[in-house]
């Protein structure tokens, strides 16, 4: 089998891969729509926007290079083992953390992307392509976390992807919530 019919199969598969996850998500959105109104007011009433992310400056204190130079001068081998290890596992978990505060995230910009009477498709594909960078790199920290590399500088990445997410979506509820006083303003009027 020759490269460029290896490539060119592994470029087919990733667009099926990449059309499959499209159809699903605008399949699950369509069924999300129809329960728009009580969900947008439980996810709400719940506190939708991160929580994790604010623990990120002691996570990359606790995973910085200066952190494991300061205990390899200062510990004994077992210690820096054990060390290493309960770092790794904080790192996993902050990484389910920032996970839950997108999935929340995403509910909630669903959610008023539904009850936007004029969402735009310029919208919808960037939600779709932060969901995508999301994930690609969510599983790239997962990889890299399980062989023990470095995920300082993905974390930091993922991080900000989740807190740009949370800023897109207070703007929309902040537009939705503007848009639905000047019906009322309007209905008030009429």
């Amino acid at each position: 089998m020759s490269t460029p019919t290896i490539y060119v199969g592994l470029g087919v598969v990733l667009l099926m891969l990449f059309l499959l996850v499209l159809v699903l998500l605008l399949t699950r959105e369509r069924a999300d729509s129809r329960r728009a109104p009580e969900a947008a007011a439980a996810l709400l009433s719940k506190g939708a926007f991160p929580i994790h992310c604010r623990h990120f400056p002691q996570v990359r204190q606790a995973l910085s290079a200066a952190d494991q130079q300061y205990l390899e001068q200062r510990a004994s081998a077992s210690i820096r083992r054990k060390a290493r290890r309960e770092r790794r596992k904080v790192a996993q978990q902050f990484v389910a953390g920032i996970k839950e505060d997108f999935l929340r995230l995403d509910r909630v910009g669903r959610t008023v992307a539904s009850l936007s009477p004029g969402v735009s498709r310029k919208l919808e594909f960037e939600r779709l392509r932060l969901m995508l960078r999301f994930w690609m790199l969510y599983g790239l920290v997962r990889m890299q976390l399980a062989m023990g590399v470095s995920v300082v500088t993905e974390l930091a990445r993922l991080t900000e992807l989740v807190g740009g997410l949370a800023a897109q979506t207070e703007r929309a509820m902040a537009a939705l919530e503007e848009a639905s006083a000047r019906r009322l303003q309007s209905g008030i009027r009429a």
